[in-house]
This record gives C-alpha cells, sequence and structure tokens, in this order.
C-alpha cells in the first residue's frame, strides 16, 4: 500500500536557525506523526536559506494535504511571532522535475514547490533546490523555533484572507533590501487587515446630494465624471487610514494608534512625493513599524480564533 507524505518548503530571510543540526525534529501539539525540518546547506548569493518540513506515513493524498495545512499556516504565523520573516510560498512550481533518462514515468523524480506538496512516500526521492533571498543576521534555536509554530499550530483554525494577506505582506517585508519598500509593504500589512466602516447617516445623506448634483453638471467629459462620482461615492465609508488607526487602537492601544498616525503620514508622503518628509529617517521608523505590525497580526489573529470558539 502507498503511503505519502507532505513535504513544505519555505524561505527563511533575516532571521535565521541557530542550529547544530541541519536536520532537527519540529513537535507540534496533538499532532501524532514525527514531523523533521531541514535547513538547506546551501545558501544564495544573497546569504539565505531555505527550511524544509517532512512528515509522512499518511494513508491518502488527501489525509497528508490535509494535515500539512494547519502546519504550513503555523510556519508563516511563526515568521510574524519570530519576526524574521519565513514566506510560505502560494503552493507554485520553481523547478519541473528532472526527467527520467529512459522516458519513463517515474514518481522519485518530483518538481520543487515553493509551499506545500503532497508526494508519493518512495525511497530516493529527488527535488530541486530553492534559490531564497537577503542574508540572515540573527538567529533563532530549534527550541525557540518550534515553540512559536507551536502557537500558531491550530488544526481546527482557519486564517481569513484579510490575515493571510497580511502576515504574508509582513513576511515579504523581511525580504526586501531597500527600507522604503519595506516600509510600504508594512504599512500596507496592515492596510490589508483594515475594515472601512460607513460614514454617518448625515454625512451620506450629505454625499447623495453632491452625488446628484454631480449628475446633473453639464459639459464635463464622460471619464471625469465617472471619476468624480466614483471619488464622491467613496467617501460614503471612512478613509482607508482611519481604519487602520482604528484597528491598531482596537488591538494595540491608544499609544500604538498615536505613532500609527505618525507612521501612515509619512507613508502618505512617501508614495505622493517619491520621498519621505524632511529629517526622517526609514530605518529607525521601522524599528517602531515592524514590532507595531507584528503585535498586531498576532492579537488579530488570536481575536478572531478566540472569537470563534465562543460562538
Amino acid at each position: 500500500m502507498t503511503t505519502y507524505a507532505f513535504r513544505i518548503t519555505a524561505k527563511l530571510a533575516e532571521g535565521g536557525l541557530d542550529a547544530e543540526e541541519r536536520k532537527f525534529p519540529l513537535v507540534l501539539p496533538a499532532f501524532v506523526r514525527p514531523i523533521e525540518a531541514y535547513l538547506s546547506e546551501r545558501e544564495s548569493e544573497a546569504g539565505n536559506r531555505s527550511l524544509t518540513l517532512w512528515c509522512a506515513g499518511f494513508n491518502s493524498e488527501g489525509e497528508a494535504r490535509e494535515a500539512g495545512g494547519p502546519v504550513k499556516t503555523a510556519l508563516m504565523l511563526a515568521g510574524v511571532l519570530l519576526a524574521f520573516g519565513i514566506d510560505v510560498g502560494g503552493d507554485e512550481v520553481v523547478s519541473p522535475a528532472k526527467k527520467p533518462r529512459d522516458g519513463q514515468p517515474d514518481d522519485r523524480l518530483q518538481p520543487d514547490v515553493h509551499g506545500l506538496q503532497v508526494v508519493p512516500e518512495i525511497e530516493g526521492m529527488l527535488f530541486g533546490f530553492l534559490r531564497v533571498g537577503r542574508s540572515v543576521r540573527d538567529t533563532i534555536s530549534p527550541s525557540d523555533f518550534e515553540k512559536k509554530v507551536a502557537e500558531g499550530y491550530r488544526p481546527d483554525k482557519h486564517l481569513t484572507k484579510k490575515q493571510t494577506l497580511s502576515a504574508q505582506l509582513f513576511n515579504q517585508s523581511h525580504f526586501h533590501a531597500s527600507d522604503t519598500a519595506r516600509f510600504i509593504t508594512l504599512i500596507s500589512a496592515v492596510e490589508a487587515l483594515a475594515e472601512r466602516s460607513r460614514s454617518s447617516p448625515a454625512a451620506c445623506a450629505l454625499i447623495e446630494e453632491f452625488l446628484r448634483m454631480a449628475g446633473a453638471v453639464i459639459g464635463l467629459e464622460e471619464g471625469v465624471q465617472k471619476a468624480l462620482t466614483r471619488g464622491l461615492g467613496n467617501l460614503k465609508q471612512e478613509s482607508i487610514g482611519s481604519a487602520c488607526r482604528a484597528l491598531v487602537r482596537t488591538h494595540c492601544g491608544e499609544p500604538a494608534a498615536n505613532d500609527f498616525r505618525r507612521l501612515y503620514d509619512i507613508r502618505s508622503t512617501l508614495l505622493h512625493d517619491g520621498e519621505p518628509p524632511s529629517g526622517t529617517r526609514l530605518d529607525v521608523e521601522l524599528c517602531v513599524l515592524d514590532p507595531l505590525v507584528r503585535l498586531l497580526i498576532a492579537r488579530h489573529v488570536a481575536a478572531s480564533w478566540r472569537t470563534s470558539v465562543d460562538e
């Protein structure tokens, strides 16, 4: 009888694992099968590594995939909690399977997938290699790494699409060499979580009046009139900046919301003028923004998982 395994391959950004051995066990709560973690032996030109998790002994492909999904989610959340960036990918093939010399199908030859893949458990399997991102500066012990993955391992819970996108953006920010790109990406991670509330009834009524006036104007080009109407209609919801501040205030408190107001103003100037306000040091501001976003994502996920339990 054929058994199956899941394999999760992720890229590590500026944080690294301080492991004496390149192979070490990963123990998760209530997960009965052993998971083996492999730290890549070869580093990319930028000095980064990849991490591969391997777990075998499943009776079907579906069983292996169902077990691997929550582990992949936990790995992504560990990147947020540890603040060094773990890119778990989108399960895309980064290099095809090697072609057998005799041209006959060979299940031992598998494509290299960035993310989760399920394969038959066969001796002598061959996978490709991943190219990965930036240099590794800080190191994490295997025990601390295991602890953070375990914190995010909840097989009965799922991230929302917005939480997934936010966590992906946070992790990707640690692969950017540019402080500017990293800053914008981290702000986007907050925007991805925000939910814009509807403006007050009085404000909506006033906007409706403006919309009627805009529709009655004669002589405007069609494109201009549509843009004006769309812009006015957008005012029926609070601004994305206001929604982000409310989100940060809810999960991180008023001081963090005040910090985010300043950081969002920097973001606006950066995008509108192509450079931050005079005298701004993005490397210093990142020391505030990065932990703020990390805390926000962690608390947002924890709150939503608590709510689902209460319901």
